[in-house]
């Protein structure tokens, strides 16, 4: 791995991969839902849309056809911290995909009549997401763990913020996060880092770097809550939020461990207990949500409507008893072999390889070796893993969220207890 300042302000971060013959290329941006103000709430992702519809001297057209002449794959998603332009080619169509992303991050047109059609577009994206309760309702748990927070909010905007987004707003939070102190890039691949330095020094056209990065909003203690929402579904879409742990917490790997143990695959506990004892669902999982200076782990589960009873106070067994309880060394085991698993066969991904470095240099200001993660997970004792799960899952604490039939839910939850 290689680490260089290519202009003033602007990381490269790469990695050389000698068995492949592509490139994963990532420009990351200090743009998301965190950094983004009551009336700003959707720009981010507006403004990774309006990028691919075109620059000063390329339309969108040329842009997509740039990357479909070689062969190559390009796309952007927005997090709640940043966002992410990325592309991957074969190694020799690298100083192309260069050429191209750059052009798109120094020269968006960001054109007016380009604004009021996007935003239709992005209308129609909230729709179709509102049309999935099994998604709708990961963005509704959000809300309900972090009320009155920008972590809270949904990374696409509100139909309300959209209307009252114009060009002009948009112009200028590009001028403010797309800077190049909020930028990093990273590669991973068929590369050569000085070649690729250089490609990008000569193409990057940034303002002079500001004094200090965009700084995101500090947590706020509230009380969770309960968020509802009634839909005529065969299913309801029930999620459980606790508090959680920041990206550079050093609990961090304990609690990646004990949610493999509750509910991260098909032998994890919930899914064997609610599934394949009960077969009360049909599908059931946990997971965590890191940032920079908070986070939260969460319970999914999609079941019938008076199956949530027994469903919950199932749960609560589970919570009861590995809160009270070591785990087998048995199970610590196989949580290891999972968690290290997954990490390592995840590198077999230039793209993964490519967003380690990014996400560690934009959000840790570092990239942690694969060798050390491994290191602190084998580190882990089954105390460890006791001491998280007392300290995260505390019922008054817990936020929730449903999708689907909710009538009868605020007493099945007021029932959950352990």
């Amino acid at each position: 791995m290689q680490i260089s300042e290519i202009r003033p302000g602007v990381v490269l971060a790469s990695e050389q991969l000698s068995y492949v013959r592509s490139t994963s290329l990532g420009f990351w941006v200090r743009s998301g839902v965190a950094y983004e103000a009551e009336n700003e709430q959707g720009a981010s992702h507006f403004l990774e849309h309006l990028l691919f519809k075109g620059t000063e001297t390329r339309s969108a057209r040329c842009i997509s056809e740039s990357f479909d002449n070689i062969g190559g794959e390009v796309n952007a998603y927005t997090a709640k911290e940043y966002t992410c332009f990325y592309c991957k080619v074969v190694d020799q169509h690298l100083e192309t995909a260069v050429d191209v992303l750059t052009d798109m991050i120094c020269h968006a047109r960001l054109d007016k009549g380009d604004v009021v059609k996007e935003r239709n577009v992005i209308l129609e994206e909230i729709g179709m997401y509102e049309d999935s309760p099994e998604e709708y309702v990961h963005d509704l748990l959000a809300e309900a763990v972090f009320p009155n927070h920008p972590l809270g909010k949904a990374i696409l905007g509100s139909r309300k913020s959209l209307a009252s987004i114009d060009a002009d707003d948009l112009q200028s939070f590009y001028k403010q996060h797309y800077s190049p102190e909020n930028i990093v890039i990273a590669a991973a691949g068929s590369l050569e880092h000085q070649q690729l330095a250089a490609w990008l020094a000569n193409r990057l056209d940034l303002p002079a770097p500001r004094p200090s990065k965009l700084a995101s909003a500090a947590p706020i203690a509230a009380s969770p809550r309960s968020l509802l929402v009634e839909r005529p579904t065969e299913q309801l879409h029930l999620a459980l939020g606790f508090p959680g742990l920041s990206l550079s917490d050093e609990r961090r790997y304990a609690w990646n461990l004990l949610n493999n143990i509750l509910g991260s695959g098909m032998s994890s506990r919930l899914f064997q207990r609610l599934r394949e004892e009960h077969a009360l669902v049909y599908n059931a999982y946990t997971y965590t949500a890191s940032f920079q200076q908070t986070g939260y782990s969460a319970i999914y589960l999609g079941l019938a409507t008076h199956n949530v009873a027994l469903a919950l106070d199932l749960i609560a067994e589970e919570l009861a008893d590995i809160c009270m309880h070591q785990i087998s060394e048995k199970e610590l085991r196989r949580a290891k072999e999972q968690v290290k698993g997954a990490l390592i066969m995840g590198m077999e991904s230039t793209a993964n390889h490519m967003g380690r470095l990014g996400r560690g240099l934009m959000l840790l200001n570092q990239v942690q070796a694969v060798e050390d993660i491994i290191e602190r997970i084998e580190a882990i004792s089954a105390a460890e893993i006791l001491d998280i799960a007392t300290s995260i899952f505390c019922r008054d604490k817990m936020a929730a969220a449903a999708v689907g039939k909710v009538e009868g839910i605020p007493e099945s939850l007021a029932c959950l207890g352990w």
